[in-house]
């Protein structure tokens, strides 16, 4: 089964949250509560995203996390990268040498040319795109 673990899931809800009121700058207790997320939760994936530079912090009163740039300009592959550590379906797309048998292998440049589609795929997909997800949904079925 091909999937997004429950972080990079949890994750790409806050950014969306964000996304959806750029103008707001959010605390971690505020998108624990409105997402109903684990404080815990939130804080890591806040962190991670800050480190990555897809979001920004300030400090103080009026402190908190927004979007580092705009929704339009962050990929989902971005977000994934981000969260997951990259877009592999196999190990042999990773790197060499984590496959006993990729010396020998007949199908792991067609693994390889399929990670390379599903990550260009995702490039194509904006976090401004996932806020509204039937018109999204609806291209990518019609293929559009």
């Amino acid at each position: 089964m091909l999937r997004v673990n429950k972080l990079t899931d949890y994750g790409s809800v806050i950014l969306a949250f964000m996304a959806s009121r750029p103008d707001q700058v959010m605390s971690a207790a505020s998108l624990s509560r409105d997402l109903l997320l684990p404080l815990a939760t939130v804080r890591k994936l806040l962190k991670m995203l800050v480190n990555s530079g897809l979001l920004c912090s300030s400090l103080g009163k009026q402190g908190g996390y927004q979007l580092a740039r705009s929704a339009d300009k962050i990929s989902l592959a971005e977000i994934i990268n981000v969260l997951e550590g990259g877009i592999e379906l196999t190990d042999c797309a990773m790197k060499e040498g984590l496959c006993r048998i990729e010396g020998s292998c007949e199908i792991r440049q067609n693994w390889q040319g399929l990670n390379q589609i599903v990550q260009r795929s995702l490039s194509q997909v904006s976090l401004q795109e996932m806020l509204v997800p039937r018109e999204r949904a609806q291209k990518i079925i019609s293929g559009s």
